[in-house]
């Protein structure tokens, strides 16, 4: 669709998609309801009303439609468009990382566009590898793997062999693992938003496992452009064992994740019960 018709015309199709998944998927918004019931009582420090939370809802709606959209004009997207609708903040922290050789692990949450920030970063001129899940069928994930190829991006999905997970090291790639949703692991308890969440250990295991450097990279919207920003990632004391490397650099994991979806939290677009009752 993206490639054939207007922007505009695509995100009116969106919108109109966007309603009728609202309308369609009453049990999804019942699990939206309760996390921004959660990230809004946590932020503002007061209880939310019913309709101030279904306000939130449809916002998130509207944003998943935009993030639809996003995704499947990816193959109009070039340098050009790149310098006129995003700002890129903290790159040297990018470059700074890569400058070790050493391959860089960035963690990213499905906020803003996590699709769109490989692929800028890739037109960039970084070369990316980026962790997917595949899609419910065959076809689907091959449509999905071919729009993020189109642009530079290597797709690795999970469950494939722990080879595909390690070359990015000694190629001095960027492997985006996305952190805020638990896909093939078990997952760990945590806090979260002030409750206990489910989240998961991968990339905090595979960036101590493999000694490679750690940081943090979202693409979120502000007002009529993205922002893509980076950040540092304390890693942990040396004096500790592995194990307790793994859950303390997990844990600034989710500080970073709680940040971002703490100022854009209709930008968070999991649609996943994560809370531990």
């Amino acid at each position: 669709m993206g490639k054939y018709f207007p922007e505009k015309i695509c995100y009116f199709i969106s919108y109109i998609l966007t309603e009728l998944r609202y309308f369609f998927t009453p049990n999804l918004r019942k699990i939206m309801k309760k996390n921004l019931k959660i990230i809004l009582e946590f932020r503002e420090k007061r209880n939310f009303t019913e309709r101030e939370i279904a306000r939130y809802v449809k916002e998130v709606y509207i944003n998943f439609g935009k993030y639809m959209t996003e995704f499947f004009t990816i193959p109009k997207l070039n340098y050009e468009k790149i310098k006129e609708k995003v700002i890129v903040d903290n790159i040297e922290i990018l470059d700074s990382a890569l400058q070790k050789g050493n391959g860089v692990i960035a963690l990213t949450a499905h906020i803003g566009n996590w699709e769109l920030a490989g692929v800028i970063a890739s037109i960039l001129g970084y070369k990316i590898s980026a962790v997917v899940i595949p899609y419910i069928t065959p076809k689907v994930t091959e449509i999905y793997k071919r729009i993020r190829e189109s642009k530079g991006v290597e797709v690795i999905f999970t469950g494939s062999n722990p080879k595909d997970f390690v070359k990015f090291k000694k190629e001095n790639k960027i492997l985006a693992i996305l952190g805020d949703r638990v896909f093939t692991e078990k997952g760990v308890v945590v806090d979260f938003m002030g409750k206990k969440a489910i989240f998961p250990r991968g990339p905090a295991t595979l960036a101590i496992k493999l000694k490679t450097e750690f940081i943090s990279g979202f693409l979120v919207r502000e007002n009529e452009k993205y922002k893509l920003f980076f950040e540092k990632i304390d890693y942990p004391p040396e004096n500790l064992n592995e194990e307790e490397k793994i859950d303390f650099l997990l844990n600034e994991c989710v500080k970073k994740i709680e940040k971002v979806i703490l100022k854009y939290p209709t930008q968070w677009l999991s649609f996943q019960d994560i809370w531990v009752e």
